[in-house]
């Protein structure tokens, strides 16, 4: 597989990449959190951890769209993903986001519900927490000053686990070799925007069965958030399932195979 597979969707507005992989017949939209390099440029290597989803659905992974400038808010991250998925034909779909691509993702299934048949949320808030602020806070300062080396070791540090890192460290930084200005510019406008998030008191409009997904050491958007959410949902009375990874980091999703197995059960339900 090679970057062939990245396409662009262009609308009225806006253009955004997105890579495409599976054979199904049922959509899954993949939204990705902030990330120092383009996520699409390891499109190459999707198909191996998503390999359980490849013959019944579909798969759409997704940049933020090109040209963004500073002020580009969370609500209009979600209005400009519900238009590119409309642009491609895609008028309802199952919908994962993780990080702020969670984010993103309950902003699409409050403010566009007809689009969201399912939705997972993985390492996600409704409302910043201190540690949020503090965190994504000091990655948004470093960006701010093109300080990539100490910007790279930080973004690292936070999102995996000791024993992960212990292991990949090495080849994590390598991916994230000369990072440019550019890059660190357009990282600091989705970084400054996760301050904002605000979706807690208008998490009972969502429409759709839920899986929430929680990493018991997550120093980025915190435990605490993932359990919120779900709090919200019970009370709400809105179809959810609720599992927290416990000794595990804010990207368990990509150290783990079986959160991938416990969202395709999910989806299958």
């Amino acid at each position: 597989m090679s970057d062939s597979l990245v396409q662009t969707v262009r609308t009225d507005t806006f253009e955004m990449d997105y890579a495409r992989i599976g054979s199904g017949e049922k959509p899954l939209v993949v939204i990705p959190g902030i990330s120092i390099k383009n996520p699409l440029s390891f499109a190459n290597s999707f198909s191996v951890p998503y390999k359980i989803f490849l013959n019944d659905y579909t798969l759409y992974f997704f940049d933020r769209k090109k040209e963004a400038k500073p002020g580009y808010t969370l609500e209009q991250m979600a209005d400009d993903q519900v238009n590119a998925l409309k642009s491609i034909g895609i008028e309802k779909a199952d919908i994962f986001g993780v990080s702020q691509g969670g984010m993103i993702a309950q902003y699409m299934a409050i403010r566009h519900p007809q689009i969201v048949n399912k939705l997972v949320l993985g390492s996600s808030t409704s409302h910043a927490e201190p540690l949020q602020l503090e965190t994504i806070g000091k990655w948004a300062r470093l960006a701010d000053t093109h300080n990539a080396q100490e910007l790279v070791d930080s973004f690292l540090d936070k999102c995996f686990s000791e024993k992960f890192l212990t292991r990949y460290r090495r080849a994590l930084k390598a991916m994230y070799e000369n990072v440019s200005d550019a890059e660190m510019d357009r990282f600091s406008i989705f970084a400054h925007a996760c301050d904002f998030v605000n979706t807690y008191d208008d998490l009972g409009k969502i429409k759709s069965p839920t899986l929430v997904l929680g990493a018991g050491n997550d120093l980025v958007t915190t435990p605490e958030a993932s359990i919120k959410i779900a709090d919200k949902l019970k009370t709400e009375s809105i179809p959810y399932e609720f599992y927290m990874y416990e000794g595990y980091g804010h990207a368990v999703f990509d150290e783990l195979s079986d959160y991938k197995k416990r969202i395709f059960e999910f989806l299958e339900k």
